[in-house]
């Protein structure tokens, strides 16, 4: 599955990758309500991910673009997870309303990518994406 972030400003971009970085610690140490869903797979994926675009972040252009080929199985996993965390109640308990003020748009602007990019590959996710775009509402663009 081809996937595509951006444009958007990159210190945005770094600021998320610090909040989500702490978030996918706290998981590690407490699951809480993820419990079974949190895994040290999920959390290691979701890792990489974030380690790769911080890095592109910081390369020193004010605009940040990604675009990336993810195994569409793995896409799927990932989203899975995200979708989970974002409607997790331990989770939200943690956040602040400057977290969510400063992190909500890159973090719907990801599950909208991935959301794009899974519908890009045919009908057979197009369950799978209806789904989240029903979890998700109208905090996806379209």
């Amino acid at each position: 599955m081809h996937l595509e972030l951006g444009p958007l400003p990159a210190g945005d971009v770094q600021q998320w990758s610090r909040f989500a970085r702490r978030v996918v610690c706290e998981l590690r140490t407490d699951p809480a309500d993820l419990e079974g869903i949190a895994t040290a797979d999920l959390l290691s994926g979701w890792t990489t991910m974030i380690d790769r675009w911080e890095h592109d972040a910081a390369m020193g252009a004010p605009e940040f673009r990604w675009s990336g080929d993810v195994d569409v199985e793995k896409a799927e996993y990932l989203l899975h997870g995200l979708d989970r965390i974002v409607h997790s109640s331990s989770v939200q308990a943690r956040l602040s309303a400057e977290d969510h003020a400063r992190h909500t748009g890159f973090t719907m602007h990801l599950v909208q990518s991935f959301v794009d990019g899974l519908s890009a590959e045919g009908r057979c996710h197009q369950h799978y994406v209806d789904q989240v775009r029903g979890s998700m509402g109208a905090q996806l663009d379209h």
